[in-house]
């Protein structure tokens, strides 16, 4: 059994997280892993939305999460076209939340996602997924810089 036997590939389904597909399957093909791509919908919605809309959270949740697993077929047909060995996972959360429970629930050796390399007043203000996946993974993290 490899330590890479599933490795994790987080997506937000942009033209630059396209970027951590190619390290995942190179690193997937040599030690013969298995590929969970996730995406993360939000379900942190601003306050009142629904009264602003005369839409309820919920129906806006589960509307974006259909949206998001259209999108993620969409997504494996182009990026990872033909291989068997790809999962797609669509869950809600907090998105470094979420690929760390989805890491260590799925005892996966590797997570690999790019990084958009927000500038330093976005970074200093939010934070970044990545760096908050790298600080609570339970197992390595390969971070792609999207913009490079």
């Amino acid at each position: 059994m490899s330590a890479f036997e599933t490795i994790l590939l987080t997506t937000d389904f942009s033209r630059l997280s396209v970027r951590a597909v190619e390290p995942a399957l190179s690193i997937a093909d040599r030690f013969g892993s298995k590929i969970v791509v996730l995406y993360v919908v939000e379900d942190r919605l601003p306050p009142f939305v629904d009264e602003y809309t005369g839409i309820s959270m919920e129906e806006i949740l589960q509307a974006h999460s259909e949206r998001a697993r259209r999108e993620m077929a969409r997504f494996i047909e182009r990026s990872l076209p033909g291989r068997d060995d790809v999962e797609s996972l669509v869950v809600a959360g907090m998105p470094s939340s979420e690929v760390v429970r989805v890491a260590a629930e799925r005892s996966v050796g590797l997570i690999v996602m790019a990084t958009h390399g927000r500038g330093f007043v976005s970074h200093a203000l939010f934070g970044s997924t990545a760096e908050r996946v790298l600080r609570r993974a339970p197992c390595p993290v390969l971070t792609v810089r999207a913009d490079g």
